[in-house]
């Protein structure tokens, strides 16, 4: 059986970062996905956007707590994860649903020193959108437009 997702966002927040009693570090961290449609009846665009949790663990976690701020964009693969649990004020039985992160790419700029240069890739600065031109021209997002 196969449980693989990948993921490319920005994420909504800056990491918040555990350390559990055995040494482990852990990190929780939301990444916003989006798609961007015209819609059928009045032409006018639209965007929806998925939010995910994520949830990275040790040289991940560590990198997260280094590197990662919101607005970051990142490239994930990972599994999903249902964890079951008992509400404490209801006693009903609820379920979270996250994806363990098992690799992970920083985009963009900002990010020398990670895993050195900047790490760009084909993305370039904005995700899913291919990098044309001198990528040491490219200008950086204004994070003051993000829509976190």
């Amino acid at each position: 059986m196969i449980n693989k997702v990948i993921l490319l966002g920005r994420l909504g927040r800056d990491p918040e970062i555990r350390e559990l009693p055995n040494g482990k570090l852990v990190a929780n961290v939301s990444l916003a996905t989006s798609e961007v449609y015209n819609d059928r009846v009045t032409g006018e665009r639209k965007e929806n956007t998925e939010w995910h949790n994520l949830e990275m663990w040790d040289k991940h976690a560590e990198t997260a707590r280094q590197y990662l701020r919101k607005g970051s964009v990142l490239y994930v693969e990972g599994r999903i994860r249902t964890d079951k649990f008992k509400d404490l004020q209801t006693g009903e039985e609820k379920q979270r649903t996250k994806i363990r992160v098992m690799n992970m790419q920083m985009l963009g700029t900002g990010f020398s020193g990670a895993s050195g240069g900047d790490n760009g890739g084909a993305f370039g600065n904005d995700f899913g959108q291919p990098q044309t031109g001198d990528p040491s021209t490219s200008e950086s997002p204004d994070n003051d437009e993000l829509p976190f």
